[in-house]
């Protein structure tokens, strides 16, 4: 009984030293994508922090409690949350890497285009929670929750912070048929 054990213990020990190559290869091949990916969950953790702040000084001016418990600043819950997005957007690339190595190699495709399809999906969650910090940050509320509602609101802040006139006539020129506007 031991003796299968035994030899369990080392196949396994074989198999994670074979899986380890081919996972350095994945993560060498999809480097860019990775590094892609960590842009995005730096500019989430930054806009994030700011939110806080700026969500912590007005609940501080008000004197809500709550409030400001809630967004005080807390460095190991925030690294730990941004560590943990990073791995596991690395698992999602390896992951969709591996899927295409299973499905897309054998039908003639370039099997990276799985972990591709895979950053694609981690990059678009990243973004949408990037872009609601910067919104809240320059005032911007999206009222439409549509792609349409975000890509007005989107193209208001970023007129807005090169010129404040522009961005308002945006804003207006925007505000649809019935003459509702974005509010801030």
């Amino acid at each position: 009984m031991e003796s299968c054990t035994s030899m369990s213990t080392g196949t396994k020990a074989a198999g994670i030293m074979m899986f380890y190559g081919e996972i350095v290869d994945i993560i060498y091949e999809a480097r860019w994508l990775l590094a892609a990916i960590t842009l995005c969950v730096m500019a989430d953790f930054w806009y994030g922090w700011s939110e806080s702040r700026k969500r912590y000084a007005h609940a501080k001016a008000n004197g809500d409690k709550v409030v400001m418990s809630q967004y005080r600043w807390r460095p190991s819950r925030a690294w730990r949350r941004t560590f943990n997005k990073l791995s596991d957007y690395l698992m999602w690339v390896i992951l969709g890497t591996v899927i295409g190595y299973a499905l897309l190699r054998p039908l003639g495709f370039d099997y990276t285009l799985g972990g591709v399809a895979a950053s694609a999906v981690a990059i678009l969650c990243e973004a949408n929670s990037f872009c609601s910090h910067f919104f809240y940050l320059h005032g911007v509320r999206i009222e439409e929750k549509s792609i349409k509602g975000f890509l007005k609101a989107f193209v208001v802040a970023f007129a807005k912070r090169k010129n404040t006139d522009v961005g308002e006539a945006l804003e207006d020129a925007l505000g649809g048929p019935d003459g509702k506007e974005v509010k801030r």
